[in-house]
């Protein structure tokens, strides 16, 4: 997967050279994954696009719009990287994204997922294929809601199945598209997104979703922020399951 046009996060000063703590290697943008590759990078300097810090500026080779990386083993640090052309391409579909990717850090925290070897090795909730959701973990509590364990039992956290996906998709109407069916994560990630910017539910499980949601502690936030800068409702452009 090669990944064009990312923004790093640059430290106040807004410099990029030998003295900054922001390290613009492929190395360190990736996470050490090879199947990741970077062909350019930009410094976010005081909330804008900043100079290019690694790579050269080109078309892009993939259309993959955005990612989350943990930058250590522990869960305290994390790296969201945004493809800038296709983001400028569709400003809804990068709302939604950016709010997709930004519940992969917080529901992955370290007092959400513990990453331990003792905690993977006794692990008796839900293992992601990085570590294991303590009991009490909003995607722990998420699964318990609307995950069933056998259809649990069908998901390889190491490894993605489209045709598994579309076929979860097809028996449940509370996905929002076969992307929300491939695991948990992805299931929270894109039900959260059509949360915070308001996208009307089309079925009811997904409208099941949307309301679990809104009782959780601190969730209902986002959707007012994003309500009161203007930039929400968004269409539901999701594709529809359980038909």
């Amino acid at each position: 997967m090669a990944i064009d046009n990312v923004d790093v996060a640059a430290p106040p000063s807004g410099r990029i050279d030998a003295e900054s703590d922001i390290e613009c290697s492929e190395q360190a943008l990736n996470g050490g994954d090879e199947e990741v590759v970077f062909t350019s990078a930009y410094a976010v300097e005081d909330g804008e696009l900043g100079g290019l810090c690694f790579g050269d500026d080109g078309p892009p080779a993939d259309d993959t719009l955005a990612f989350v990386t943990t930058l250590d083993s522990d869960g305290s640090g994390f790296q969201m990287s945004i493809n800038t052309i296709d983001a400028e391409a569709d400003p809804d579909e990068l709302l939604l994204t950016i709010a997709h990717e930004f519940s992969h850090v917080f529901a992955a925290t370290a007092d959400q997922l513990d990453r331990s070897d003792e905690a993977i090795d006794a692990c008796a909730s839900y293992f992601n294929g990085e570590g294991c959701y303590l009991d009490d973990s909003l995607l722990n509590v998420w699964i318990d809601e609307f995950w069933d364990p056998g259809v649990l039992a069908g998901v390889d956290p190491t490894e993605e199945s489209v045709d598994d996906a579309e076929a979860r998709c097809a028996d449940d109407d509370g996905f929002f598209g076969p992307n929300g069916a491939t695991n948990p994560e992805e299931d929270f990630a894109e039900a959260f997104s059509a949360f915070v910017f308001a996208a009307e539910p089309a079925t009811v499980g997904q409208a099941e979703r949307l309301r679990w949601i809104e009782t959780q502690p601190g969730l209902v936030e986002f959707r007012d922020r994003a309500e009161a800068a203007g930039m929400s409702p968004l269409s539901n452009a999701f594709d529809v399951c359980g038909v």
